[in-house]
């Protein structure tokens, strides 16, 4: 028999490199948050009142007015932050980790079976079935896509991006 189970595997191990770059974006982004939240947690104040509100601001205002004219009178660069622009980019970012982590979960949806076919192609449909029998027993709904390669480089370079055993 030509046709074999390589195994069961989760959606995402079906192409083993989009989990590494998924993670690796995970990585990235909460790296990213973690940098905006801590910045916004070096400039923003949440004082109970306003009246305490004013008054915090007022300082945070001069310490940083006297901040920047010893940088300027250093020859140090101006540094300003939008609030604004900081908590639009940091929902930015939280959206799109938000949506990696919706992907995530889906590429780690079990079931997907994975069958390798390597012989004569008139041999291909009765070994596949006799594999689909034995998971999906008849009367059972089946969802399948088949790549078919006939020159082995093709195969082994679906091999490389799909898993394929």
């Amino acid at each position: 028999m030509t046709a074999e189970l390589v195994g069961q595997v989760s959606v995402g191990q079906c192409v083993p490199t989009t989990a590494s770059l998924v993670a690796t974006s995970v990585a990235e982004l909460s790296a990213k948050i973690a940098g905006a939240l801590a910045l916004q947690a070096q400039i923003t104040l949440t004082p109970p009142t306003l009246a305490t509100q004013i008054t915090s601001v007022a300082a945070l205002l001069a310490s940083l007015e006297a901040q920047l004219a010893i940088s300027i009178s250093l020859g140090l660069p101006e540094v300003s932050v939008d609030l604004t622009v900081m908590l639009a980019v940091l929902a930015e970012l939280q959206a799109s980790l938000a949506a990696l982590a919706a992907l995530t979960v889906t590429l780690g949806t079990a079931g997907v079976y994975v069958i390798v076919h390597n012989g004569d192609a008139a041999t291909h449909g009765s070994e596949v079935q006799a594999i689909v029998d034995g998971i999906a027993p008849p009367g059972n709904n089946v969802h399948s896509v088949t790549y078919l390669a006939t020159a082995p480089a093709v195969f082994e370079a679906l091999g490389a991006v799909l898993l394929t055993g």
